[in-house]
């Protein structure tokens, strides 16, 4: 892909070009860390015809693999940029977490992260955190992780039987446009302040349509959003301030980086790739793990079956003093799921907005061990220098078959073994195209990885298999 950078005062302007007939121009006008756009993201073309590109992030765990405690540091530094933003004060542990962060050291990012761990950013007013689904689920939990005594919920695209959502609105160039935020009302019925946390804002509408929904049931004074990328317009800019002059409330934004984007060319409604695998005629070894013993099961359920969702996601809600149970429980997963681990080189993924607990158990379970995510964005994979998704496939979800996922960068002969990891029990049956998947990369092991089943078990884990 090619890219030209030219440098005006104090304004650096790229123009990127994606496809033949597809060009993205960046103005860069807020840098706080000087960082390069190398050090935060790719680009790759969306299929989807509201949105012809994406900013294909190198820090999030989503669509590319990465160190898994990388983007726990990332998450941690977003939460101290807010922090200084909101107080005046500086962290003195910033400078060893941005290098961890963009590190290649192994040593270095997990001494960052143990620093990061130690870290609690005590605010004046105790935040209301909140997670988009279904990208920023692990951001914003991982941002919390780092807040003294805050609450956190991320949204959701669940539907969830006989549970009515206490906020919805739209994320109106999605995918799946429909958000539901299934919080407790005693956690939004008072005047704290509220940060939503987001991946990207390109517009911002996602932002000012929650904003909007939560002052009309429940209004307070301060919001703030959140994201690693800011690519407001002048436009979108004038939009927050009119809300904040209608609400009579202020709006926070803190980020990575912020500028301007313009895009021209043609967006793509069909892709021209094939999105299945094909069967090597590789040998696959399969086993499925049962975490249900370290996590917590809820009362609640989908329409479709009667696997019970867990707690410690942060669908439901999170407080503060809910964090050392769920390190405990992560800890507890990673030491049984590591002994299991039988080569060096091991990719652990996520799946849809399930993506912070296998995240946080990935950091625990050694070294050689790589974490991304399905997504249910489909993204046009072309094999060139420069573009951010090389390969994809594309399979019905396990646990949900009316939605389609996509993973993405998982290269032929790369890994010896895959964990994946799904909130609520699937059967054998619904990973056919997993397992096919898993042969066309030649992998060797898949180890299929549930939080909680139909029935629960009784013993310590240690027999879960």
């Amino acid at each position: 892909m090619k890219i030209t950078t030219t440098s005006t005062y104090c304004q650096t302007q790229h123009k990127l070009q994606l496809l033949p007939n597809m060009t993205i121009e960046i103005e860069v006008l807020e840098n706080p860390l000087n960082l390069t756009l190398d050090d935060l993201f790719l680009m790759a073309a969306r299929v989807n015809k509201k949105r012809g590109f994406l900013f294909v992030s190198k820090l999030l765990g989503k669509h590319l693999p990465l160190n898994p405690s990388q983007s726990l540091l990332a998450s941690g530094l977003l939460a101290i940029e807010y922090y200084e933003q909101i107080t005046g004060k500086s962290v003195k542990q910033k400078d060893c977490i941005i290098k961890g962060t963009f590190s290649d050291e192994p040593l270095e990012i997990q001494e960052a992260y143990h620093i990061l761990s130690g870290l609690k950013l005590c605010l004046p007013n105790n935040p209301l955190i909140i997670g988009f689904a279904e990208t920023a689920t692990s951001l914003g939990h991982a941002f919390f992780d780092s807040i003294g005594d805050a609450e956190y919920i991320h949204t959701t695209r669940e539907e969830i039987k006989d549970l009515v959502p206490l906020l919805n609105f739209k994320e109106e160039h999605s995918h799946a446009v429909n958000q539901f935020c299934y919080l407790d009302e005693h956690s939004i019925r008072n005047d704290k302040p509220i940060v939503l946390i987001d991946d990207e804002m390109t517009t911002g509408k996602t932002a000012l349509n929650i904003i909007r929904d939560i002052h009309s049931k429940f209004p307070r004074e301060q919001y703030t959003v959140v994201s690693i990328l800011d690519w407001r317009s002048d436009d979108n800019r004038k939009q927050f301030r009119q809300l904040e002059r209608e609400l009579e409330v202020k709006i926070h934004t803190t980020s990575l980086l912020s500028g301007h984007i313009t895009f021209s060319g043609e967006t793509i409604g069909e892709a021209e790739y094939d999105y299945q695998a094909i069967d090597q005629g590789n040998e696959l070894h399969v086993e499925r793990f049962n975490l249900a013993p370290y996590f917590t099961r809820t009362p609640y359920v989908n329409n479709k079956d009667g696997i019970p969702y867990i707690k410690e996601t942060g669908r439901f809600g999170i407080a503060h003093n809910h964090k050392e149970d769920v390190d405990a429980a992560c800890g507890k997963a990673a030491d049984y799921l590591k002994q299991y681990r039988v080569n060096k080189k091991t990719l652990c993924l996520g799946t849809g907005e399930m993506m912070y607990l296998p995240m946080k158990i990935a950091s625990l379970m050694g070294e050689g061990v790589l974490y991304h995510s399905t997504t249910r964005s489909p993204i046009l994979p072309i094999e060139k220098q420069g573009y951010a998704i090389k390969s994809g496939f594309s399979f019905k979800n396990p646990e949900d078959d009316a939605v389609v996922h996509y993973i993405y960068n998982i290269p032929r002969d790369e890994y010896d073994e895959l964990f994946i990891f799904f909130e609520r029990e699937v059967s054998e049956e619904s990973l056919n195209e997993i397992k096919q998947l898993a042969k066309d990369r030649g992998i060797g092991t898949l180890n299929v990885v549930m939080f909680s089943t139909m029935e629960r078990s009784d013993d310590d884990g240690q027999n879960n298999r």
